[in-house]
């Protein structure tokens, strides 16, 4: 059995590319079934203050954010975690330029909501403490961890390596874009999301640490805290 293990993980070590594409269709699909079961178990997408849903966040963080990243990237391929951007040089600079995202990310989602004909802003309000720390479990937990880690820490270095980085930027923003097929519904939410992809794929390339892009994805998640998410 260990043997067998041993031989799977020098296939995923050359495999790499291969293997981060396999992985994004794991998200994507686990994502689109994360969406369904939270639509369909709370009646709705926002945050609900109960310890089922607090147990429902853990549970998908346990099987995503560490059964695929964990298991599926630095377990089974070797990738360390300073390879995939997690540096500790340069920490303020990082946090810096993470605001700056997150302000630009946010941007980003008026500007495709306008396109869209949606220029309502949301109802927003004053959050429980509750409400706020399962806001921030999720932001960060979920979407700003594992996508970082996945698109921006594994995949986008390795295409790098193929490609010039900034065509390896788009490239990934692309493929980061496409995997939301089933998650978003509307051409603008995938321009939207493309486009996030190529801010948050800068902030990497721009100072090859995943610190920014995780914090400016985190951050903009965290806007879920303070205003109703439709049904």
């Amino acid at each position: 059995m260990a043997a067998k293990a041993k031989d799977y993980r020098i296939w995923f070590q050359s495999h790499r590319l291969a293997w981060g594409l396999i992985l994004i269709v794991i998200f994507s699909i686990l994502r689109f079934i994360q969406t369904a079961s939270w639509r369909q178990w709370f009646g709705s997408s926002d945050f609900q203050e109960s310890l089922p849903f607090a147990l429902f966040l853990l549970f998908w963080f346990i099987v995503i954010s560490i059964g695929l990243i964990v298991g599926g990237i630095v377990r089974w391929t070797g990738t360390s975690w300073r390879e995939l951007g997690w540096k500790s040089t340069g920490l303020p600079k990082a946090i810096g330029m993470g605001l700056l995202g997150f302000v630009l990310l946010y941007v980003n989602v008026i500007a495709w909501s306008m396109l869209k004909g949606n220029a309502e802003p949301p109802e927003t309000f004053v959050p429980s403490l509750t409400r706020l720390l399962l806001a921030a479990f999720f932001a960060f937990g979920l979407p700003a961890w594992t996508e970082e880690n996945l698109f921006r820490g594994y995949l986008q270095p390795l295409l790098a390596g193929k490609m010039n980085i900034w065509l390896a930027v788009v490239v990934q923003a692309a493929i980061f874009s496409a995997a939301h097929l089933g998650y978003s519904s509307h051409l603008t939410e995938f321009g939207s999301a493309f486009t996030a992809g190529l801010i948050l794929g800068w902030l990497r390339g721009r100072e090859s640490s995943l610190v920014a892009p995780f914090i400016a994805h985190g951050l903009f998640w965290m806007m879920g805290a303070f205003m109703v998410i439709p049904t």
